[in-house]
């Protein structure tokens, strides 16, 4: 026979498949602040290959780290999905979209690889970050929505903002019909790097410290 919840029973069991998503999702902490040093310290080492390398498009190989990135996250979440508590439709959705986000990167770059190639033209390539910073902004917010966590909002609007700051500096250059400036200077891999960092670590640090202190 199927149960009939009151109102305020069913706002109950949402609050608390809610709260269970969050719990779950702050377990989850070390997965944000591992990728978050590492792209950062990818970001600031393409930076530095983009001022010190004869060929700039070399240096963007350093980016080949994230497939060993990905196996080691893999690990990290294996690890800590093993003291999670009972996960709820929120966590599927939470886990749905962050998957879809890291699919989403992967299929963008090799699309902006492949134009880039059969058209001998890169300026496409200064795209890439841009999209990343507004994929991390898109699943950042959908996180915050589905655990009701407001501060989440503020750190996808923060990635937004860096999208559009790693577009302002870009110049085009009349001449040769390139544009100039970010995709050479690596001004765009400097943003991303501050966003991580003010984005996953930093936040992954103070949550993981409230864990502790809650379980003292």
């Amino acid at each position: 026979m199927e149960q009939k919840f009151t109102e305020q029973e069913s706002m109950e069991v949402i609050t608390e498949m809610i709260n269970r998503a969050r719990n779950n999702f702050n377990r989850n902490m070390n997965v944000a602040i591992f990728w978050g040093y590492l792209v950062a310290a990818t970001a600031i080492g393409n930076f530095i290959l983009l001022q010190t390398l004869t060929n700039k498009y070399d240096a963007y190989f350093v980016w080949l780290l994230m497939f060993p990135g990905m196996i080691v996250s893999y690990f990290i979440r294996r690890r800590t999905d093993r003291t999670a508590v009972v996960k709820t439709h929120i966590d599927r959705i939470i886990s749905a979209t962050w998957l879809g986000h890291g699919v989403s990167i992967f299929v963008f770059w090799g699309l902006i690889t492949i134009f880039n190639n059969l058209t001998q033209n890169w300026t496409a390539a200064f795209l890439i970050t841009p999209i990343i910073l507004i994929l991390l902004g898109l699943s950042e917010f959908v996180t915050a929505f589905a655990c009701r966590a407001r501060q989440m909002k503020w750190i996808a609007v923060m990635f937004w903002i860096g999208a559009i700051l790693c577009v302002l500096p870009l110049q085009w250059n009349k001449v040769d019909g390139h544009f100039s400036g970010t995709l050479y200077q690596g001004t765009q891999q400097l943003i991303l790097a501050v966003c991580m960092i003010a984005g996953f670590v930093i936040p992954g640090h103070v949550i993981n410290r409230k864990q502790k202190k809650n379980h003292v």
